[in-house]
């Protein structure tokens, strides 16, 4: 009798840590490439994907030097994000790529984005005197932690208000052309939105 209230009790704690660990990793996105923010009451919300338009400003040039730079920027229609987070709690996303063997600072790109009533961009590159190119995109840093089975979970230290785009690099990719951003904001209050 012993023998077998000691196996029922070993199955019972099995089966109760294996519903732990796939409790614990249930938030992992379905898709390589897709964000999935973590709210501070443990719910979670998926970030909105749009594919950009990339439009490029014609710069001035005089005897042949660039007197001023030439942008490059992506645009995403839309002045706001779906998902809101509060700036003065813990802000984190959990993003799925290829594998979580990679630097997930040399795939995963967090930056922040100018916002109007009608689209969302953020200057990707900028071509200037003497063609000197610069990145002037303003990147949110994070701190990064494997998570499930192809995932990072994402911390952010400092969680400024804004509106943000997330990029995920695949190198695999063979249309280096289509570029996928999911977006979320970062409010200054108690009581960010989830439209």
């Amino acid at each position: 009798m012993k023998k077998l209230f000691f196996l029922m009790a070993f199955a019972a704690m099995a089966w109760g840590g294996e519903i732990s660990a796939v409790k614990a990793q249930s938030l992992e996105p379905e898709f390589e490439g897709e964000v999935v923010a973590v709210f501070p009451d443990g719910t979670s919300g998926k970030l909105e994907k749009h594919t950009v338009r990339i439009k490029t400003g014609a710069g001035v040039y005089i005897a042949g030097f660039a007197a001023a730079k030439q942008k490059t920027k992506v645009v995403i229609d839309g002045g706001t994000a779906n998902v809101r987070m509060d700036g003065s709690q813990p802000v984190e996303l959990i993003v799925r790529a290829k594998d979580n063997k990679a630097d997930p600072m040399s795939i995963v790109r967090v930056f922040r984005m100018k916002a109007t009533p009608k689209n969302r961009s953020a200057v990707i590159s900028a071509v200037g005197t003497f063609n000197v190119q610069s990145n002037t995109l303003d990147f949110l840093p994070f701190t990064a932690k494997k998570y499930g089975e192809s995932s990072y979970r994402l911390s952010f230290a400092t969680r400024p208000t804004g509106e943000y785009g997330v990029i995920v690099s695949n190198p695999n990719n063979v249309d280096e052309k289509m570029v996928i951003v999911s977006t979320f904001a970062i409010d200054n209050g108690s009581d960010p939105k989830k439209k």
